[in-house]
């Protein structure tokens, strides 16, 4: 009689979380795209906003070059030649 009752509480919480899990799909869902909205709307008023230029409009600027690769002077493989044979 135990196992029996224990099956009947589990069905019971299966199909009373199923429930709440349909009543609050709608307001869940409401709630995601309000939120996907408001960051939509932050990002496009963000790209919207005037940049502020550090010099005239046209003039490119370089703020740190690259770092030199020492070249080690391994080789990496090797030439080989191919001959067509008729």
């Amino acid at each position: 009689m135990g196992v029996l009752k224990t099956i009947l509480w589990i069905l019971l919480g299966y199909f009373l979380l199923k429930l709440i899990a349909r009543l609050l799909r709608p307001w869940l869902l409401a709630y995601a795209r309000r939120k996907t909205g408001d960051f939509f709307e932050q990002a496009a008023a963000k790209a919207q906003q005037p940049r502020e230029a550090s010099g005239t409009e046209g003039e490119v600027s370089i703020d740190k070059k690259p770092a030199r690769r020492p070249n080690s002077g391994k080789k990496v493989g090797e030439y080989i030649e191919y001959e067509e044979i008729e």
